[in-house]
């Protein structure tokens, strides 16, 4: 596993994207690493779960 040092930077000081929090999330998750069954069960599941609570509060009255 690898670990990354986050640190907080004021909006005026420059940060290169490839050092960035969201660049490094983006990385990860395009990788073309081997998935284990379980947990691409485990995600299809997440993602049902996900739309069915989003069409519900869709359908939810105010």
């Amino acid at each position: 596993m690898k670990n990354h040092t986050v640190s907080v930077f004021p909006s005026k000081v420059p940060l290169e994207k490839t050092h960035q929090l969201a660049w490094k999330i983006a990385a990860v998750a395009a990788d073309a690493a081997p998935i284990d069954p379980a947990a691409q069960e485990m995600v299809i599941n997440r993602i049902i779960d996900n739309a069915s609570v989003a069409l519900a509060a869709i359908n939810r009255t105010p």
